[in-house]
């Protein structure tokens, strides 16, 4: 299953051509979701017979892709020209035949050379879709002759590195990815840097949405129409918490987790907060009332310039250690940037934190992400001047947003959860209790 909110999605790009032979949960295409590219696997052995939904083609759930015969079935059969004449001038609508269920033992492999693609592992393919390497011409040093990953390096260890979609509109279009500046990860070229490259050098030109931008801003207007948001503000004093995070750095690298994220401690504070005010912790169901959930799965906002937004979740931060969390949120980070996440991902938050202290913001004020009730928006942590104890100090200052749906809750409990969450940011140690 892609994702339970999926509507529609378009292909990618095919794995395989018509009439290779496929394996059951072997890749065989790769489908456009709302915030990334989801690798989707072959359900059955067989061959791919045939492709009834093209590359680039936008198609609603439950829509058959591609028909794929077992052994021993015979191929469907196609509309014969008599029938196409005895039908007269109206075109007659397409058969999709589903991909079967039940499999037959298929034939044993072909010998290499008489129309098979090479055997290769699922981390090899994607590194030849990147780099443009055909498999067929290949070496294996895998076992029984697979291709890995090290022999797609080694035939083209200084490929430009783009996306697959990069490639198949560069290719359209004749242009040349060694021209083309790279904004993904690594330098990467995205489907976007290619589309930038095919516009005139107008002014007031339009852009066209990509689909990540196109569902973000759809989703972001209807919760400013539909929720009743107000945002709360209050200033964090972080020196005590950064001087936690310095001590316990070298021990949580020592564990095998390379650094303590901020967003990882923000997080594991989040989810404390929400346990003791689980007012916060509630979903609007429209027409219904007010769930309130059991479990605090905190999102945090990871940004894909130019593709935009995307949220992977830490699920139970209130009873998951700091240590566990933030070697989650590393790897969920390093996903997205590879464009590897999948829906499991990032389904199931109930609160969101939008960090922008990187880019020197103290305060704003964050959209919630419905159908969860609040999101916090997190500043810089900078140098300020703070009264302590009647004296004027040098503190570590971070300012901290609260957007809130005032439908679910009001401004007290609000302002209390906010509150709270600062005390746990302020006296850090707290943050290690399990």
């Amino acid at each position: 299953m892609l994702g339970l909110t999926m509507e529609e999605g378009a292909v990618a790009e095919w794995l395989r051509r018509e009439g290779e032979v496929v394996q059951k949960d072997e890749p065989l295409f790769t489908v456009e979701m709302d915030k990334g590219i989801v690798e989707v696997p072959s359900p059955v052995a067989g061959v791919l017979q045939r492709v009834l939904v093209p590359v680039g083609q936008t198609v609603p759930v439950k829509t058959v892709l591609a028909e794929i015969a077992v052994a021993g079935e015979a191929p469907a059969a196609e509309p014969s020209a008599e029938r196409a004449s005895d039908a007269g001038s109206a075109p007659a609508a397409p058969v999709q035949t589903p991909v079967q269920t039940q499999v037959d033992p298929l034939p044993s492999p072909l010998p290499e050379g008489q129309g098979m693609r090479r055997f290769a592992s699922p981390r090899a393919r994607m590194r030849a879709r990147e780099r443009g390497v055909a498999l067929e011409g290949l070496t294996g040093s895998g076992p029984r002759g697979r291709i890995v990953e090290a022999d797609v390096l080694a035939a083209a260890p200084t490929r430009l590195a783009a996306t697959p979609l990069a490639r198949r509109l560069a290719a359209e279009h004749g242009i040349e990815l060694g021209g083309i500046q790279g904004s993904g990860p690594g330098g990467r070229v995205t489907q976007e840097d290619v589309e930038r490259a095919l516009q005139p050098e107008e002014a007031g030109e339009v852009v066209a949405l990509t689909r990540i931008r196109r569902i973000t801003a759809e989703r972001m207007a209807a919760s400013a129409r539909s929720v009743a948001r107000v945002t709360l503000q209050l200033d964090a004093d972080l020196t005590e918490a950064a001087r936690f995070r310095a001590q316990l750095a070298p021990e949580f690298e020592r564990l095998g987790v390379t650094k303590l994220p901020w967003d990882a401690i923000l997080a594991r504070a989040a989810g404390l907060a929400l346990a003791e005010h689980p007012a916060i912790n509630s979903h609007w169901v429209e027409g219904q009332g007010i769930r309130r959930n059991a479990a605090a799965h905190v999102g945090v906002a990871v940004a894909l310039e130019p593709e935009g937004l995307v949220v992977p979740v830490l699920r139970d931060a209130n009873q998951r250690s700091l240590r566990q969390l933030a070697g989650e949120l590393l790897a969920l980070v390093d996903k997205a940037r590879a464009g590897r996440l999948s829906p499991a991902d990032m389904e199931g938050g109930t609160f969101t934190i939008s960090n922008l202290g990187a880019y020197r913001i103290d305060g704003f004020t964050p959209i919630i992400n419905p159908p969860e009730t609040a999101i916090l928006g997190v500043g810089r942590i900078a140098e300020k001047p703070a009264v302590i104890e009647h004296q004027v100090q040098v503190r570590l200052m971070c300012t901290l947003s609260l957007s809130f749906d005032h439908r679910v809750v009001d401004g007290v409990p609000a302002a209390a959860f906010l509150s709270r969450l600062a005390e746990l940011l302020e006296r850090p140690y707290a943050l290690l209790e399990i």
